[in-house]
Protein backbone atom coordinates (compact mmCIF):
# COMPACT_ATOMS: atom_id res chain seq x y z
CA UNK A 1 0.00 0.00 0.00
CA UNK A 2 1.15 3.30 -0.48
CA UNK A 3 1.73 5.93 1.52
CA UNK A 4 -1.51 8.32 2.41
CA UNK A 5 -1.21 11.90 2.76
CA UNK A 6 0.23 13.18 5.60
CA UNK A 7 -2.76 14.77 7.59
CA UNK A 8 -4.16 11.08 7.61
CA UNK A 9 -1.41 10.11 10.34
CA UNK A 10 -2.35 12.97 12.41
CA UNK A 11 -4.51 11.94 14.62
CA UNK A 12 -6.21 12.87 18.49
CA UNK A 13 -7.89 11.16 20.96
CA UNK A 14 -9.66 11.15 24.30
CA UNK A 15 -8.58 9.98 27.51
CA UNK A 16 -12.08 9.94 29.26
CA UNK A 17 -12.00 9.78 32.86
CA UNK A 18 -14.26 10.43 36.31
CA UNK A 19 -13.69 10.73 40.17
CA UNK A 20 -14.98 8.34 42.34
CA UNK A 21 -13.95 8.50 45.67
CA UNK A 22 -11.44 11.09 44.50
CA UNK A 23 -9.29 8.64 42.31
CA UNK A 24 -9.45 8.53 38.87
CA UNK A 25 -11.24 6.11 36.42
CA UNK A 26 -11.00 5.70 32.70
CA UNK A 27 -13.20 4.79 30.23
CA UNK A 28 -11.67 2.34 26.81
CA UNK A 29 -13.78 1.17 24.31
CA UNK A 30 -13.07 -1.99 22.13
CA UNK A 31 -11.67 -1.62 18.76
CA UNK A 32 -13.44 -2.86 15.78
CA UNK A 33 -12.41 -5.91 15.81
CA UNK A 34 -13.25 -6.80 19.28
CA UNK A 35 -9.88 -7.67 20.39
CA UNK A 36 -8.36 -4.93 22.17
CA UNK A 37 -9.26 -2.28 24.37
CA UNK A 38 -8.57 1.28 23.48
CA UNK A 39 -9.00 5.30 23.37
CA UNK A 40 -11.64 6.87 21.73
CA UNK A 41 -9.62 8.13 18.27
CA UNK A 42 -9.64 8.97 15.22
CA UNK A 43 -7.92 11.40 12.16
CA UNK A 44 -8.14 15.15 13.05
CA UNK A 45 -10.81 15.82 10.68
CA UNK A 46 -10.56 19.13 7.87
CA UNK A 47 -11.61 22.53 9.93
CA UNK A 48 -11.36 20.86 13.73
CA UNK A 49 -8.31 21.09 16.19
CA UNK A 50 -7.00 18.03 17.55
CA UNK A 51 -8.85 19.05 20.63
CA UNK A 52 -12.34 19.58 18.69
CA UNK A 53 -11.34 16.40 16.86
CA UNK A 54 -10.48 14.21 20.10
CA UNK A 55 -14.30 15.55 21.45
CA UNK A 56 -15.98 14.30 17.84
CA UNK A 57 -14.19 10.92 18.45
CA UNK A 58 -15.51 10.25 22.06
CA UNK A 59 -19.20 11.58 21.20
CA UNK A 60 -19.08 9.20 17.55
CA UNK A 61 -16.99 5.79 19.18
CA UNK A 62 -17.71 5.78 22.61
CA UNK A 63 -21.12 8.36 23.40
CA UNK A 64 -19.61 9.89 25.56
CA UNK A 65 -19.48 13.71 26.13
CA UNK A 66 -17.54 16.49 28.81
CA UNK A 67 -14.98 19.33 29.53
CA UNK A 68 -12.13 18.73 27.46
CA UNK A 69 -8.25 19.87 28.55
CA UNK A 70 -7.30 23.03 26.80
CA UNK A 71 -3.96 20.92 26.43
CA UNK A 72 -3.03 17.72 25.89
CA UNK A 73 -1.41 15.31 28.10
CA UNK A 74 1.30 14.23 25.46
CA UNK A 75 1.21 12.04 22.45
CA UNK A 76 2.40 8.57 21.38
CA UNK A 77 2.87 6.73 17.96
CA UNK A 78 1.65 3.26 16.13
CA UNK A 79 2.24 2.14 12.91
CA UNK A 80 -0.53 2.08 10.02
CA UNK A 81 -1.56 2.73 6.72
CA UNK A 82 2.43 2.17 6.06
CA UNK A 83 2.73 4.81 7.87
CA UNK A 84 3.30 6.43 11.60
CA UNK A 85 0.28 8.00 13.31
CA UNK A 86 0.95 10.41 15.65
CA UNK A 87 -1.44 10.84 18.53
CA UNK A 88 -2.28 13.67 20.69
CA UNK A 89 -4.09 12.73 24.01
CA UNK A 90 -6.65 15.09 25.88
CA UNK A 91 -7.87 14.55 28.73
CA UNK A 92 -11.80 14.85 29.06
CA UNK A 93 -13.71 15.17 32.15
CA UNK A 94 -17.29 13.25 31.60
CA UNK A 95 -20.25 15.01 32.14
CA UNK A 96 -22.49 12.52 30.08
CA UNK A 97 -22.88 9.51 28.70
CA UNK A 98 -25.49 8.30 26.18
CA UNK A 99 -27.26 6.02 25.69
CA UNK A 100 -27.44 5.48 21.61
CA UNK A 101 -24.24 6.83 19.77
CA UNK A 102 -22.84 6.28 16.01
CA UNK A 103 -20.80 3.35 16.79
CA UNK A 104 -22.89 1.61 19.69
CA UNK A 105 -23.09 -1.47 17.54
CA UNK A 106 -19.62 -1.78 16.64
CA UNK A 107 -17.64 -0.97 20.69
CA UNK A 108 -18.24 -1.84 23.84
CA UNK A 109 -17.25 0.46 26.73
CA UNK A 110 -16.31 0.34 29.96
CA UNK A 111 -14.36 2.09 33.06
CA UNK A 112 -11.62 0.72 34.27
CA UNK A 113 -9.61 1.87 37.76
CA UNK A 114 -6.58 3.56 36.46
CA UNK A 115 -3.89 1.33 37.22
CA UNK A 116 -6.26 -1.83 35.23
CA UNK A 117 -6.59 0.72 32.58
CA UNK A 118 -3.10 1.28 31.96
CA UNK A 119 -2.34 -2.31 31.64
CA UNK A 120 -4.97 -3.15 29.44
CA UNK A 121 -3.78 -0.40 26.69
CA UNK A 122 -1.22 -2.14 24.45
CA UNK A 123 1.11 0.78 23.68
CA UNK A 124 3.92 1.33 25.90
CA UNK A 125 4.19 4.98 25.35
CA UNK A 126 0.15 5.43 26.22
CA UNK A 127 0.29 3.78 28.99
CA UNK A 128 2.88 6.34 30.25
CA UNK A 129 0.16 8.78 29.79
CA UNK A 130 -2.73 7.44 31.52
CA UNK A 131 -0.53 6.99 34.86
CA UNK A 132 0.67 10.71 34.56
CA UNK A 133 -3.20 11.37 34.31
CA UNK A 134 -3.68 12.74 38.11
CA UNK A 135 -0.82 14.83 37.88
CA UNK A 136 -2.37 16.41 35.33
CA UNK A 137 -6.28 16.49 35.97
CA UNK A 138 -6.54 19.41 38.32
CA UNK A 139 -3.96 21.37 35.88
CA UNK A 140 -5.24 20.64 32.52
CA UNK A 141 -9.36 19.54 33.04
CA UNK A 142 -9.93 23.31 33.41
CA UNK A 143 -10.99 24.58 29.72
CA UNK A 144 -11.72 27.88 28.84
CA UNK A 145 -14.06 26.86 26.50
CA UNK A 146 -15.44 23.45 26.42
CA UNK A 147 -15.72 22.03 22.80
CA UNK A 148 -18.82 20.06 22.30
CA UNK A 149 -19.53 17.26 20.19
CA UNK A 150 -22.55 18.86 18.75
CA UNK A 151 -20.09 22.18 18.15
CA UNK A 152 -17.12 19.70 16.08
CA UNK A 153 -20.31 19.09 14.02
CA UNK A 154 -21.24 22.02 12.86
CA UNK A 155 -18.06 22.85 10.72
CA UNK A 156 -18.78 23.60 7.20
CA UNK A 157 -16.81 21.19 4.83
CA UNK A 158 -16.60 21.09 0.89
CA UNK A 159 -15.86 18.07 -0.73
CA UNK A 160 -15.87 18.46 -4.41
CA UNK A 161 -15.45 15.41 -6.25
CA UNK A 162 -15.13 14.76 -9.57
CA UNK A 163 -16.93 11.97 -11.86
CA UNK A 164 -14.57 8.82 -12.34
CA UNK A 165 -13.09 8.02 -16.28
CA UNK A 166 -15.98 7.76 -18.53
CA UNK A 167 -16.14 5.20 -21.33
CA UNK A 168 -16.30 6.62 -25.18
CA UNK A 169 -16.76 3.15 -26.51
CA UNK A 170 -20.41 3.76 -28.17
CA UNK A 171 -20.37 6.77 -30.06
CA UNK A 172 -23.84 6.84 -30.18
CA UNK A 173 -24.26 8.01 -26.65
CA UNK A 174 -25.14 11.91 -26.19
CA UNK A 175 -22.37 12.92 -23.41
CA UNK A 176 -24.78 12.88 -20.52
CA UNK A 177 -25.35 9.21 -20.96
CA UNK A 178 -21.72 7.89 -21.23
CA UNK A 179 -21.33 5.51 -18.46
CA UNK A 180 -17.86 4.84 -16.35
CA UNK A 181 -15.67 2.83 -18.14
CA UNK A 182 -13.67 -0.36 -16.46
CA UNK A 183 -10.55 2.18 -15.24
CA UNK A 184 -13.33 4.40 -13.99
CA UNK A 185 -14.98 1.78 -12.00
CA UNK A 186 -11.52 0.61 -10.72
CA UNK A 187 -11.04 4.25 -9.34
CA UNK A 188 -13.75 4.93 -7.15
CA UNK A 189 -12.95 1.49 -5.97
CA UNK A 190 -9.68 3.00 -4.40
CA UNK A 191 -11.40 6.57 -3.43
CA UNK A 192 -14.19 4.37 -1.39
CA UNK A 193 -11.36 3.07 0.43
CA UNK A 194 -9.84 6.42 0.95
CA UNK A 195 -12.92 8.00 2.12
CA UNK A 196 -14.07 5.31 4.40
CA UNK A 197 -10.70 5.71 6.37
CA UNK A 198 -10.38 9.55 6.13
CA UNK A 199 -14.25 9.48 7.45
CA UNK A 200 -15.75 11.26 4.53
CA UNK A 201 -18.89 11.51 5.69
CA UNK A 202 -20.96 14.58 4.09
CA UNK A 203 -24.79 15.51 5.42
CA UNK A 204 -25.49 16.66 1.56
CA UNK A 205 -24.61 15.02 -1.65
CA UNK A 206 -25.53 17.23 -4.88
CA UNK A 207 -24.49 14.97 -7.69
CA UNK A 208 -25.05 15.70 -11.49
CA UNK A 209 -27.84 13.60 -13.11
CA UNK A 210 -25.28 12.30 -15.82
CA UNK A 211 -25.06 8.70 -15.67
CA UNK A 212 -21.38 8.94 -15.46
CA UNK A 213 -21.88 10.95 -11.97
CA UNK A 214 -24.52 8.93 -10.65
CA UNK A 215 -22.54 5.91 -11.48
CA UNK A 216 -19.36 7.15 -9.29
CA UNK A 217 -21.59 8.52 -6.25
CA UNK A 218 -23.38 4.94 -6.09
CA UNK A 219 -19.68 3.35 -6.02
CA UNK A 220 -18.60 5.18 -3.56
CA UNK A 221 -21.86 5.52 -1.19
CA UNK A 222 -20.90 2.56 1.36
CA UNK A 223 -18.04 4.60 2.42
CA UNK A 224 -19.77 7.93 3.00
CA UNK A 225 -22.60 6.48 5.08
CA UNK A 226 -26.42 5.76 4.17
CA UNK A 227 -27.43 8.86 6.52
CA UNK A 228 -26.50 11.47 3.95
CA UNK A 229 -29.04 13.20 2.13
CA UNK A 230 -28.88 12.53 -2.03
CA UNK A 231 -29.82 15.03 -4.39
CA UNK A 232 -29.74 14.42 -8.01
CA UNK A 233 -29.65 17.98 -10.51
CA UNK A 234 -29.35 18.29 -13.70
CA UNK A 235 -27.67 21.72 -13.58
CA UNK A 236 -24.58 20.15 -12.06
CA UNK A 237 -24.06 19.34 -15.55
CA UNK A 238 -24.99 22.37 -17.59
CA UNK A 239 -23.81 24.96 -14.92
CA UNK A 240 -20.86 27.06 -14.12
CA UNK A 241 -19.02 28.12 -11.65
CA UNK A 242 -21.38 31.09 -10.26
CA UNK A 243 -24.09 28.54 -10.32
CA UNK A 244 -22.52 26.20 -8.29
CA UNK A 245 -21.46 28.60 -5.50
CA UNK A 246 -24.93 30.29 -5.50
CA UNK A 247 -26.24 27.06 -4.97
CA UNK A 248 -23.83 26.28 -2.06
CA UNK A 249 -24.58 29.98 -0.26
CA UNK A 250 -28.12 28.94 -0.18
CA UNK A 251 -27.41 26.07 2.10
CA UNK A 252 -28.76 26.17 5.79
CA UNK A 253 -26.35 25.96 8.21
CA UNK A 254 -27.64 23.42 9.61
CA UNK A 255 -25.86 21.37 6.71
CA UNK A 256 -22.14 21.05 8.60
CA UNK A 257 -20.62 19.61 5.05
CA UNK A 258 -22.00 18.93 1.41
CA UNK A 259 -19.95 16.43 -1.21
CA UNK A 260 -20.57 18.27 -4.70
CA UNK A 261 -20.05 15.51 -7.56
CA UNK A 262 -19.59 17.02 -10.93
CA UNK A 263 -17.31 17.98 -13.95
CA UNK A 264 -14.49 19.54 -15.41
CA UNK A 265 -14.05 22.35 -15.45
CA UNK A 266 -16.59 24.04 -13.69
CA UNK A 267 -15.35 21.54 -10.10
CA UNK A 268 -11.44 22.42 -11.08
CA UNK A 269 -12.30 26.42 -11.70
CA UNK A 270 -14.38 26.35 -8.39
CA UNK A 271 -11.80 24.90 -6.01
CA UNK A 272 -9.29 27.37 -7.38
CA UNK A 273 -11.71 30.21 -6.62
CA UNK A 274 -12.50 29.43 -3.18
CA UNK A 275 -9.37 28.39 -1.91
CA UNK A 276 -7.44 31.29 -0.64
CA UNK A 277 -5.24 29.37 1.90
CA UNK A 278 -4.35 26.39 3.20
CA UNK A 279 -1.86 23.71 1.37
CA UNK A 280 0.02 25.84 -1.02
CA UNK A 281 1.53 22.58 -2.84
CA UNK A 282 -1.96 21.19 -2.80
CA UNK A 283 -3.33 24.07 -4.43
CA UNK A 284 -0.88 24.24 -7.12
CA UNK A 285 -1.52 20.89 -8.70
CA UNK A 286 -5.75 21.52 -8.64
CA UNK A 287 -4.73 24.71 -10.64
CA UNK A 288 -2.57 22.65 -12.90
CA UNK A 289 -5.07 19.62 -13.59
CA UNK A 290 -7.91 18.08 -11.80
CA UNK A 291 -7.83 14.52 -12.51
CA UNK A 292 -10.83 11.56 -12.52
CA UNK A 293 -12.33 11.04 -9.72
CA UNK A 294 -9.84 13.49 -7.50
CA UNK A 295 -10.97 14.62 -4.52
CA UNK A 296 -10.64 18.14 -3.60
CA UNK A 297 -11.56 19.02 0.58
CA UNK A 298 -12.30 22.29 1.14
CA UNK A 299 -12.85 24.03 5.04
CA UNK A 300 -15.18 27.59 4.96
CA UNK A 301 -13.42 30.04 6.98
CA UNK A 302 -16.41 32.29 7.71
CA UNK A 303 -19.53 31.32 9.90
CA UNK A 304 -22.42 30.79 7.49
CA UNK A 305 -22.75 29.36 3.95
CA UNK A 306 -24.19 32.96 2.41
CA UNK A 307 -20.40 33.87 3.10
CA UNK A 308 -19.13 32.06 0.92
CA UNK A 309 -17.02 34.06 -1.63
CA UNK A 310 -13.85 33.98 -3.88
CA UNK A 311 -10.80 32.43 -1.37
CA UNK A 312 -12.51 32.47 1.68
CA UNK A 313 -11.91 29.06 2.28
CA UNK A 314 -8.60 26.67 3.35
CA UNK A 315 -7.76 23.69 1.04
CA UNK A 316 -7.04 20.91 3.16
CA UNK A 317 -6.39 18.24 1.08
CA UNK A 318 -6.34 17.23 -2.79
CA UNK A 319 -6.00 13.32 -3.51
CA UNK A 320 -6.30 11.29 -6.60
CA UNK A 321 -6.80 7.57 -6.90
CA UNK A 322 -3.58 7.08 -8.60
CA UNK A 323 -1.25 8.44 -5.27
CA UNK A 324 -3.79 5.59 -3.74
CA UNK A 325 -3.50 2.84 -6.04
Amino acid sequence: MAKFPDWIYRQSAALAYRLRDGSPEVLLITSRKGTRWVLPKGIVEPGLTPRESAAKEAWEEAGIEGQVSAECLGSYDYEKWGGTCNVEVFPMKITAELDTWPEAAARRRKWFPLARAAKRIDERDLRKLVRRLPKTIEAQAKPSRRPSAAAARARRVIYLFRHAKSSWDDPTLEDFERPLAPRGRRATEVMRNYMRLADVRPDLVLCSSAVRTRQTLENVHPAIGSSAKVRYDRKLYHGGVLALANRLRRLPDEVASVMLVGHNPVLQDLAVSLAGCGDRDAIARVKAKFPTAGLVTLVLQQDHWRDLEPGVCELHSFVVPRELA
